[in-house]
């Protein structure tokens, strides 16, 4: 029957840039229209600058504070704070967000992890826990040599 299909809960984990987040966002909205919970995690930074849904959405937002890492400027959470040469920097402590990842997915159960691709580690995680994982490309990278 079309109205008892069943809810799912699903974590979205995007890379740290607006390309990437707004349409992950986008994505969680049209998923929460559905009825289904979702869990967007970002930074508090990224958070508090994306554009807030509807009070009644069925999306809550995780904050996964960032490390502090060496040559990384303070309250960088985006790559849009900080130029391109500064970006490795940036995924040195995305990636140093896994264990919080890791926690976060153990005491939420979702039944879905959606990510990104610099988080090349996150699917291993979800795999582990025993969570179905979706990599999603939400931007058109240029290829580097063919």
């Amino acid at each position: 029957m079309a109205g008892d299909e069943e809810k799912l809960t699903i974590v979205m984990f995007p890379w740290l840039a607006f390309g990437h987040m707004i349409p992950n966002l986008e994505l969680a909205k049209l998923i929460a229209r559905k009825g289904h919970q979702v869990s967007f995690v970002s930074t508090p930074r990224n958070i508090q600058r994306l554009p807030k849904p509807s009070p009644n959405t069925l999306i809550n937002f995780v904050k996964l504070p960032l490390p502090k890492i060496q040559n990384l400027p303070e309250n960088a959470e985006a790559t849009t704070d900080i130029p391109y040469d500064v970006v490795e920097h940036l995924k040195v402590a995305y990636d140093a967000l896994q264990e919080p990842l890791k926690r976060f997915l153990e005491s939420s159960k979702p039944d879905w992890l959606f990510y990104d691709f610099v988080p090349f580690w996150a699917g291993s995680i979800a795999s582990k826990l025993g969570i179905k994982s979706a990599f999603t490309a939400s931007a058109l990278h240029p290829s580097r040599g063919s």
